[in-house]
């Protein structure tokens, strides 16, 4: 009787075994999509980040002022600055401009484009004249992600 007994109890561990096993690889194979690649997401923010950073290091025509970008903001050349901030986006990445004074809202300038992706947007904030100028770039990867 015992050796029936301990039939049965092997038995029932080698289903439960095999239960636990099948259980386990269906979920393995269930396929989760992974998440988009943050390398993409970060070569687009220095992007922007360098484009920006870029007119900021210009120096201004006549000298008065910060840089090239502060001198545009100054003169009301707002096509300007997102033009010059546009051209020097790395190869393969397109971006929109938009800029703000103050509080008020923000409106698009220099070349505008439709993204054929998702955007990252960067930011920067200048002074000029005691006005605050918000600089927004939407920047997308030309190619799509």
């Amino acid at each position: 009787m015992k050796d029936d007994e301990a039939q049965v109890h092997v038995l029932e561990m080698l289903t439960l075994f095999w239960l636990f096993f099948m259980s386990a690889t269906f979920i393995i194979r269930i396929h989760i999509p992974d998440s988009p690649s943050i390398a993409l997401d970060n070569s687009l923010v220095v992007s922007g980040e360098d484009a920006i950073r870029y007119g900021l290091g210009l120096e201004s025509t006549n000298g008065t002022y910060a840089s090239l970008i502060h001198e545009y903001l100054a003169e009301d050349d707002l096509d300007g600055v997102c033009n010059l901030i546009q051209d020097k986006l790395s190869a393969g990445t397109e971006a929109n401009c938009h800029l703000a004074r103050n509080a008020q809202s923000a409106s698009a300038y220099g070349a505008i484009g439709t993204p054929n992706s998702g955007t990252i947007v960067v930011h920067r904030m200048v002074v000029v004249n005691g006005d605050l100028w918000t600089l927004s770039l939407d920047v997308w990867s030309r190619g799509g992600i």
